[in-house]
């Protein structure tokens, strides 16, 4: 099996260390391919790592210890594309995500007070105007193109259709500046490249630090449309100000590992490949998300706390 072997090779030569000093938390700083590695799907032959700790990543453009002062109270953007359009599937649990995360005025439901922009609300104008009130929470689920060595065929779909590259965004310096954590709900926004040149292409949620996020929560690779919206509302049903978004994580991971999930996936995707027969692995009535393709992927980047 291949997490119990990827375990031993970066678990096991410190798990007596680990066992000693019994920490709740574990903070990766990783290089190369190690980055893509869904730490939360290691196994030790009994467990999952997480399991046993909570997760995250440190990475070069994080804000963490920047001495910025954590908001009291917080307050969402959030961003969705829901119908087909451009070529792209259509993904309905988006706009129930939304509603679960972002409670719009006169809303009963909703996690956290703020506005959400889906579908043809959702546009570059819009995204911009909205940013530039910073609110401490941004949420984005949609879907996002990863095409490695070319810059222009990285980009995030908007709700009319149009296509917000890794480019211009890179053209907006400090553009979510004062946002404490950034989700993008979307596949592959953990993921970096390289370009044709041969250098490093930042990917999306890399990016989204540089410009000032201090904290992103991403993923590794295509997710599902239903089990992800099912994370993400346990997700922010524990996470806010004082608590710790690492165990936010952790605890919205474990709901669907141990057979939480309301409802099995239609195998969805959002991405523009292809649904594949592994998006269903491991689906059954009583679990349906328990299988590591479900919940593994989405990894905390930066302030963890």
């Amino acid at each position: 099996m291949q997490a119990r072997a990827l375990y031993e090779v970066l678990v096991g030569p410190v798990e007596a260390d680990l066992a000693e000093l019994r920490p709740r938390a574990l903070a990766w700083s990783l290089d190369g391919v190690l980055r893509y590695v869904p730490l939360a799907a290691l196994y030790d032959g009994d467990r999952y790592l997480v399991e046993r700790y909570r997760l995250a990543v440190v990475t070069p453009g994080a804000q963490v210890g920047s001495g910025r002062a954590a908001s009291r109270r917080w307050s969402a953007w959030g961003f969705g594309v829901s119908k087909a359009i451009a070529g792209f599937p259509a993904l309905p649990a988006v706009a129930v995500e939304l509603s679960e995360v972002v409670r719009a005025r006169q809303a009963s439901r909703g996690a956290l007070p703020g506005d959400a922009l889906l579908d043809g609300a959702f546009t570059r104008d819009a995204l911009w105007r909205a940013l530039s009130r910073s609110r401490p929470v941004v949420h984005i689920a949609s879907h996002f193109r990863f095409q490695p060595g070319d810059a222009s065929e990285l980009f995030l779909l908007l709700g009319d259709g149009g296509h917000l590259t890794l480019e211009e965004l890179s053209r907006h310096p400090g553009l979510f500046a004062g946002v404490e954590i950034l989700t993008l709900s979307a596949c592959d926004t953990a993921l970096a490249g390289v370009e044709s040149r041969g250098g490093e292409l930042a990917g999306l949620g890399a990016l989204a630090q540089r410009e000032g996020a201090a904290a992103v929560l991403a993923t590794l690779w295509p997710v599902e449309d239903r089990s992800t919206a099912e994370l993400m509302a346990r997700f922010y049903r524990q996470a806010g100000p004082g608590r710790s978004k690492s165990e936010a994580l952790r605890e919205a991971q474990l709901a669907l590992l141990q057979g939480e999930g309301r409802v099995g996936g239609d195998g969805t995707r959002r991405s523009a490949v292809p649904v594949l027969a592994e998006a269903r692995l491991g689906l059954r009535r009583s679990a349906p998300y328990a299988h590591p393709y479900f919940w593994a992927p989405f990894v905390l980047m930066g302030d963890w706390q």
